[in-house]
This record gives structure tokens, sequence and C-alpha cells, in this order.
């Protein structure tokens, strides 16, 4: 069982983000389905996104595949998207405006692009754990 001060306990850190959205059909459908089409469509739905959303996208998961590499197993990532109801209601609690915003274990919020804030926040965690 991991303890307050245990060095592989992890990390949870939440990021509220606009992220591109597809539509799917139900695990059967899909199934039925030719995969090869579904794979077209959903390619061609992300690409009818304006291309500074996409560039953004793309840059925000650059960001968390770096902490990912720097923390591993030890930070848990979840992304979630403001439009969703889980996003709106986490905006509300958190009081987020702009994106995107990362929550480091419901405690710290880091407002947009400010890497080295999110460092720092990651680090005290870290080493307060």
């Amino acid at each position: 069982m991991a303890t307050a001060n245990d060095p592989a306990r992890t990390i949870r850190l939440e990021v509220i983000a606009h992220i591109p959205t597809t539509f799917r059909h139900c695990m059967h459908c899909e199934q039925l389905m030719d995969a090869a089409i579904g794979a077209v469509v959903r390619r061609e739905m992300v690409e009818e996104y304006p291309a500074e959303f996409l560039e953004e996208f793309h840059r925000l998961l650059s960001w968390i595949d770096g902490l990912v590499h720097q923390w591993g197993s030890r930070l848990q990532v979840r992304v979630v998207d403001p439009q969703s109801p889980e996003g709106l209601w986490k905006s509300i609690r958190y009081r987020v405006r702009r994106y995107p915003t990362f929550i480091v274990e419901g405690r710290h919020r880091v407002v947009g692009w400010d890497k080295e804030a999110l460092n720092r926040a990651l680090d005290e965690v870290g080493t307060v754990r």
C-alpha cells in the first residue's frame, strides 16, 4: 500500500481542453460496418476542424507526451473536453475560463501554456508525496 511519502505514488493531472471529437456507432455496428470506411469518415471529420484548433490540440498532445516521459508511471493524466457534461462541471468547479487548464491533484490550477508553472506544480506535489 502506498504511503503519503512513497515516491511511486501517482500524481493526478486533469487537463481541461478542447479536443476534436468524432462520432461512432455502437461497438456491434462498428464491427458490422467496413472498418476502412469508418476510419476514413472519422479522419474526414477531424480534418474539418480549423487548422489552429488542430495545431493547439497537437501541441497539447506533445506536452502530455513530454510529461508522461518525464514522470513515467507516477503521472496519471486525464483529458476532459469542456463541452462534455463532466468538462462543464469541472470548468465551473475550478473556475476555468481559458483552455487548456491543468489541474494537479485537484489543488493546483495552471491556466494556459505556462510550462514552467505546470512543472512547478507537479514538482511541488511530487516532492510533498
